[in-house]
């Protein structure tokens, strides 16, 4: 007894040896990587003054790009860039000044993230075709969105809602074949906002020609998309936004705003955009 007794502690107080668990010693945390993301930079023209916003990967950066758009526009210039060490250094950055310069149009907007180059707001058809044979000339490997999307006949040659629009004509077509047409467009709208896709741009743009057809008398209701943000009263009120975006992106077009009002589809079930004639 007295033997097992001995044993029985000596195995209890020995050292630890090599087969035995050593315990887990505290691991210094490991960083999260970061999450790195495109350079961005937003112009707008607004009555020959130049409004610019953005985020850039440095300092330098920052204050490299001021001084090239306040060379560019001779001083008609405000706005503020933002420095994100997680933002990727820009690529347009060297050709900007001589992309920037040719942005001589009032109501004309780009916007540069990463390798795409986005043209919104108001441009006539020459001023887009100029705008990309310039993009393409300085930026020739760049995804080109927007008003870029659809510049030239043939990029509408295949689009059925752009050839219903392009055969409208003046004098001849009245308010309900103008709805008939408008309501061949498909408008696409980010999830669950009133933001509209920039691949919907050209088809908004040759919408807002296309009412100029119509009879001066004419007015159209425009009943935004419906469903899709929850509650019925949501989704009325994300309607109404949504058919408030479109009257705005026609009237920049060149559409009468007195033709336009607007109005939310109620209710959940998800519904497209339309246009109505009104009496």
């Amino acid at each position: 007894m007295l033997v097992a007794l001995g044993a029985a502690l000596a195995g209890c107080n020995r050292a630890p040896g090599a087969g035995d668990a050593e315990p887990a010693a505290d691991q210094p945390a490991v960083a999260a990587p970061v999450v790195r993301f495109d350079a961005k930079l937003s112009l707008v023209n607004n009555n020959g003054a130049i409004r610019y916003d953005g985020v850039v990967d440095s300092e330098a950066t920052r204050k490299a790009l001021g001084i090239a758009l306040a060379q560019a526009y001779a001083g008609q210039i405000g706005g503020d860039l933002q420095v994100d060490k997680a933002a990727k250094p820009a690529p347009w950055q060297d050709k900007l000044p001589q992309f920037a310069a040719a942005l001589t149009m009032p109501g004309a907007a780009v916007r540069f993230e990463g390798k795409t180059v986005e043209l919104s707001g108001q441009a006539s058809d020459a001023d887009r075709a100029s705008l990309l044979e310039q993009a393409r000339k300085l930026f020739p490997d760049y995804r080109y969105a927007g008003l870029f999307e659809g510049v030239g006949d043939a990029a509408a040659s295949a689009d059925a809602a752009a050839q219903a629009l392009a055969a409208l004509q003046p004098g001849q077509a009245d308010g309900a074949a103008v709805a008939k047409a408008l309501n061949q467009m498909s408008v696409r709208f980010d999830e669950g906002s009133a933001q509209i896709q920039a691949s919907s741009l050209d088809i908004l743009s040759r919408a807002g020609k296309a009412l100029q057809a119509a009879p001066k008398d004419a007015r159209f209701q425009i009943v935004g998309p419906g469903g899709g943000a929850g509650q019925p009263a949501d989704n009325e009120s994300l309607s109404r936004q949504r058919a408030e975006a479109v009257k705005v992106q026609l009237i920049v077009a060149g559409a009468n705003p007195g033709a336009l009002e607007t109005r939310g589809e109620p209710g959940a079930a998800a519904t497209p955009l339309r246009f109505q004639a009104v009496p």
